[in-house]
């Protein structure tokens, strides 16, 4: 069974191979210039942007995690940051070893791929509870 197709915000230096890899990998690419915000704007602002749109977000840029990371606010989407040295060969691999590893990445979660291996670690926040289950989780009044 194939998972769910997930929509990858594209930001930063990101090769079009791979643009191209994910989409090779059943998932939907946007550019931010497609989400009608100014590409100048502050990475918090962008990040909002893409929780609201309900876009998972795929980086080369250093200082999107670390704003993602120094938030106070949850960033309910999952975020992949392509810690590479190379160009168009190094990315398009490094996309296929992570939808090899992880088919869906989880939301919440920072997923760092670097030259030998996939890295992962809950974002500030967590993830988000599944609709309606923090209320049936809740402790019932007496």
């Amino acid at each position: 069974m194939l998972p769910i197709p997930m929509r990858w915000l594209i930001h930063g230096n990101i090769s079009p191979a791979a643009v191209q890899a994910i989409v090779r990998h059943g998932h939907v690419t946007t550019g931010v210039s497609e989400l009608l915000v100014d590409e100048d704007l502050a990475l918090s602002d962008l990040l909002k942007h893409a929780l609201q749109k309900q876009l998972d977000v795929i980086t080369t840029d250093r200082s999107l995690v670390d704003s993602a990371s120094d938030s106070k606010r949850k960033f309910g989407r999952a975020i992949v940051y392509l810690q590479l040295a190379g160009g168009d060969v190094e990315q398009d691999d490094a996309i296929d070893r992570l939808f090899a590893r992880y088919k869906s990445p989880k939301p919440g979660m920072l997923y760092t791929v670097t030259e030998n291996r996939v890295k992962i670690r809950q974002l500030p926040g967590g993830t988000l509870p599944a609709p309606g289950k923090a209320a049936a989780e809740a402790p019932a009044d007496d």
